[in-house]
């Protein structure tokens, strides 16, 4: 397995990772972000941190692994996007990590419709708390 995996750690010193011991997963849906003050994305074969967003009161995860396929090659790229929302005086403000496979990160302050990596996303609802 390639790429990166997720972490999710609590207030209350409990963790909850992507990939338990046994090699079962654990979905994104089930961070429970009630508790949510760090997430890690951390190198699958050497669990080095590659990225940790520190959580502050108000703020909301924002997590997604995107994949585009090479329609000539058929070789696929992933991004994974790593950040957070959160509601200012009514105004929607975003901080966004895009962490590529090749090591290289680039950090916005939102998303960018016209951009192939850089879209938004549709909202969970477990990310609109």
């Amino acid at each position: 397995m390639n790429g990166y995996y997720w972490k999710a750690i609590y207030g209350d010193g409990t963790s909850l990772s992507q990939y338990n011991a046994d090699g079962s997963k654990n979905g994104y849906r089930d961070i429970d972000r009630s508790k949510l003050v760090c997430f890690a994305l951390l190198q699958v074969n050497s669990d080095k941190p590659i990225v940790v967003l520190h959580l502050s009161l108000g703020q909301r995860l924002i997590y997604r692994r995107r994949v585009a396929q090479n329609v000539n090659t058929g070789e696929k790229t992933a991004v994974y996007l790593a950040g957070w929302q959160e509601t200012v005086q009514g105004r929607n403000v975003q901080m966004i990590c895009f962490v590529f496979e090749d090591g290289h990160i680039e950090v916005r302050n939102g998303f960018d419709e016209n951009h192939p990596w850089f879209y938004s996303v549709n909202f969970l609802p477990e990310e609109t708390l």
